[in-house]
């Protein structure tokens, strides 16, 4: 991977060049610093919903994706309890369209009113596809609003429901898009087969242009540790029944984050992993089972979520968890298996790394960490967890007495 540069535009915003001569493509990426954590409790939602609306934010007659697909690119976006992020690919005969595009969008909000409403309309559906017509959707809901008793991480990214969703209105998105949408606001991540001094000044060109404002300087309540047992039963009629843990875990950039990273891989990834092998293969007691992190910037969770098989009792399932937990906290993996599954993570890291999105996506994200060399040094804090460093944080985080339980039990 070749070196990286990085130019701050007189408007504040941060700009990151990546060069990439393997590839004919190129790729644009906007992250700006605003996330559903930045919603007013009683406003959940807005910022996915404004994810949607910015692809009609190019003005009148302009197409956002007719115009990519036209030239042979393609568009997407996604936005995080911290972060929204668009990112496009093309030719990289075509970046200035690219550039050009983004900067349309930044330029200033011009949603029209009829937009907004079916774009509200989608949002609503969407919530009722996956959460309400799932008998499993609203797990994520409950069990956040459990662990969280504070931090605006207790509610989804989505909303909290679609009543909150439908109140929002085009004066709460005008107002979003002039706090949060501005060039301070925004990290723009440029990689492939580009020159890069020419694409510095093609984005001075479209983006210099764009009044500058102000970073997001939002504090937020952080969470008290968690002190006792809470639990939460749901009597529905669920296929299975089912639980849901929730463990508090580290910040992103805490060393513990990367040891729980590899920790949690080796208990649910693939079928070579504990969970799987023991749980669900030899004991048949879950049709399905899995572990993992949520990665926030601030603490976030370690989430379990278990399916019972027919006849087997969440009592029954729970324990053998926690019962695998407690041989994994003695200390007993082989050293072959322990460089197995480093060899593994390394593997998974790497191949995360490949591709132009990945790389303007994954640049623009350590950026907003606050270190941009992420990108070039962060395998080596993957690779310096060491295997006692696993058993201390299986003993320290995975305490049965300190977390929150979700148990999805079938009506009588």
């Amino acid at each position: 991977m070749e070196k990286y540069t990085r130019h701050v535009l007189d408007n504040g915003l941060t700009l990151l060049l990546l060069p990439d001569y393997t590839t004919q493509m190129a790729s644009v990426c906007v992250l700006y610093r605003v996330g559903s954590r930045d919603e007013d409790p009683k406003k959940t939602g807005l910022a996915h919903l404004f994810e949607h609306l910015m692809f009609s934010n190019c003005g009148k007659d302009i197409d956002f994706d007719e115009v990519l697909q036209n030239a042979g690119a393609e568009s997407n976006a996604f936005t995080t309890p911290d972060t929204t992020n668009y990112y496009n690919i093309a030719p990289a005969k075509e970046i200035e369209l690219l550039i050009a595009l983004e900067a349309l969008r930044m330029k200033e909000f011009k949603v029209p009113k009829k937009d907004f409403i079916t774009q509200q309309r989608v949002v609503i559906e969407e919530f009722s596809e996956h959460y309400l017509n799932n008998p499993y959707g609203l797990f994520s809901h409950q069990l956040f609003n459990l662990a969280y008793q504070k931090h605006p991480y207790r509610w989804p990214v989505i909303g909290v429901d679609r009543d909150q969703i439908a109140q929002l209105s085009y004066d709460d998105a005008t107002e979003f898009f002039d706090r949060y949408y501005n060039p301070s606001n925004a990290i723009l991540a440029i990689s492939g087969n580009i020159n890069s001094e020419e694409i510095l000044q093609l984005v001075k060109k479209y983006f210099e242009v764009i009044p500058g404002k102000n970073k997001n300087t939002n504090i937020y309540p952080q969470e008290d540790k968690i002190q006792q047992l809470r639990s939460q039963t749901v009597h529905a009629n669920f296929p299975e029944e089912a639980i849901y843990i929730a463990i508090h875990s580290a910040a992103r950039k805490e060393h513990d984050f990367y040891t729980l990273d590899i920790f949690t891989d080796l208990l649910a990834e693939g079928k070579s992993s504990l969970l799987y092998s023991k749980l669900k293969k030899e004991k048949m007691l879950f049709s399905g089972i899995d572990c993992y992190l949520t990665t926030t910037t601030d603490p976030g969770l370690i989430i379990v979520e278990g399916k019972l098989n027919p006849g087997v009792s969440i009592e029954t399932g729970e324990e053998a968890f926690w019962s695998l937990l407690d041989e994994c906290k003695q200390n007993t993996m082989s050293q072959r298996d322990w460089e197995k599954y480093q060899h593994k993570n390394e593997t998974a890291y790497l191949f995360s790394q490949v591709g132009v999105i990945n790389q303007a996506l994954n640049i623009s994200y350590s950026e907003w960490l606050g270190d941009a060399d992420l990108i070039y040094t962060e395998l080596d804090n993957y690779r310096k967890v060491t295997k006692e460093e696993i058993v201390s944080a299986a003993k320290h985080y995975f305490d049965p007495s300190k977390v929150s339980k979700l148990y999805y039990r079938k009506e009588e």
